[in-house]
């Protein structure tokens, strides 16, 4: 072509015909140009296509995390109602001294309190874009804005689970010492809530042998002012721990059905 091109200007020019080159070059630099607009055209439309496809995995990997985030966010607020659960059974019992527990129920209700759940956060995919900058390429910016407001939030939880952990460990975990755990059997651990089983450590347990005779005084430790304080302070952060999980599980679900 361009060699066909060249074959015409020559002519043109040995014929002395310069007006008829002239137009004849100014329809070459229009074809050109013509020609570049068109590369710059399809060039465009194939990054933006390029640009569309990686928005749009983007979207659907997250939407798999949230998957996995809408699963664990279920086992939390089963965690955490059953925990509500167990507190109000016992602080039934502290407050009517005319109703005994029974000591294998005592065991039963007290040991889910001993277990706290950690927050897990499936952010690997909006990171690793966020991080690339895959961000400024992206369409949809409102869908982005709440994607980032959702992951924003996640201290919220940590800081309420958190909060949890440490009451256990500073005050369940040292009233329930006084105690001798003689009470624990291989249904002790029946009414815990865990991700993992932990039935094989009741069983454990279970098979050392006591032989000192002590029979614990779980009532008497039941009455005590501590204990109660204790319940109640478990509870009020319980709840505090439901009503953050609840609020996610809300922002959640909303994101995937625009996802979806």
């Amino acid at each position: 072509m361009i060699k066909f091109f060249r074959h015409i200007r020559q002519r043109l020019i040995k014929e002395n015909r310069f007006s008829k080159y002239l137009l004849y070059a100014i329809g070459e630099i229009v074809l050109v140009v013509i020609g570049i607009l068109i590369a710059l055209q399809i060039n465009n439309w194939n990054e933006e296509r390029k640009e569309k496809i990686a928005e749009e995995n983007f979207f659907e990997n997250v939407l798999i995390d949230l998957e996995k985030d809408q699963t664990k966010l279920e086992y939390y607020q089963k965690f955490y109602t059953k925990r509500i659960a167990y507190l109000d059974t016992l602080l039934t019992y502290v407050r009517n001294p005319n109703i005994k527990m029974g000591i294998e129920k005592f065991g039963m209700y007290v040991e889910p309190l001993f277990y706290a759940s950690d927050p897990t956060n499936n952010n690997t995919t909006f990171e690793s874009a966020k991080t690339s900058g895959a961000f400024n390429t992206f369409k949809d910016k409102e869908l982005l804005k709440q994607l980032s407001q959702y992951y924003a939030d996640f201290p919220l939880i940590e800081k309420s689970f958190s909060s949890v952990q440490r009451f256990i460990e500073n005050q369940f975990e040292p009233i329930m010492y006084t105690l001798p755990e003689s009470y624990m059997t291989q249904e002790t651990g029946n009414l815990v809530i865990s991700e993992g089983d932990v039935q094989d450590f009741y069983n454990k347990i279970a098979t050392i042998k006591d032989f000192r005779n002590i029979t614990p005084d779980y009532d008497g430790l039941l009455r005590t002012p501590i204990m109660e304080n204790y319940l109640i302070g478990d509870m009020g952060r319980s709840f505090g721990a439901l009503a953050v999980i609840k609020a996610r599980y809300g922002m959640l679900r909303n994101l995937k059905l625009k996802l979806e």
